[in-house]
């Protein structure tokens, strides 16, 4: 009976451990499991992004709505082409993000009209009739309106536009 007795209280003993064993055992799988769902749900919602700084952000300027012009009356250019008279008739507008430009440009009108009349005229009119031709001289338009601008230190026009563009 004495071994038996020893034999019960080493199964007893072996039935505290493995029970101890067994509680450790959960106890840490229950912790892995929080702490991988912890951080799965981290991951998943963005926790790790990088902070953004104020100083990191960079602004874009914001574009200005363009502001049109038309220039008044339309211009009237006669050529002699093979000793046949020739008309062009232009009307202008003129558009820029910056409205003292075209303050600018209206109170110098009258040396504006003049300079571009000038140069109209000065054009040879087979030169014009192509679509070339007439980008030319769209891009002069805006140099000689700049030019004046220039001289003045304000801001440049954009674009130039021929809202009215007949040759006969």
């Amino acid at each position: 009976m004495a071994e038996e007795d020893q034999k019960a209280e080493e199964s007893q003993e072996g039935e505290g451990k493995s029970k101890k064993k067994l509680i450790i055992i959960s106890a840490l799988v229950a912790v892995l499991a929080i702490g991988l769902s912890v951080g799965a749900t981290m991951y998943l919602l963005g926790g790790n992004e990088p902070e953004v700084i104020a100083e990191d952000v960079i602004e874009e300027p914001v574009k200005e709505p363009a502001i049109y012009l038309s220039i008044n009356p339309p211009f009237l250019v006669t050529f002699n082409v093979d000793g046949r008279q020739r008309y062009m008739q232009i009307s202008v507008s003129v558009s820029s993000r910056d409205g003292s430009a075209l303050d600018t440009l209206e109170h110098h009108m009258p040396l504006i009209l003049s300079k571009l009349r000038s140069m109209y005229g000065a054009q040879v009119f087979d030169e014009i009739k192509t679509d070339s031709g007439k980008l030319t001289l769209q891009s002069k338009t805006v140099e000689v309106i700049n030019e004046v601008l220039a001289t003045e230190g304000t801001s440049q026009i954009e674009n130039v536009y021929f809202t009215n563009f007949v040759l006969q």
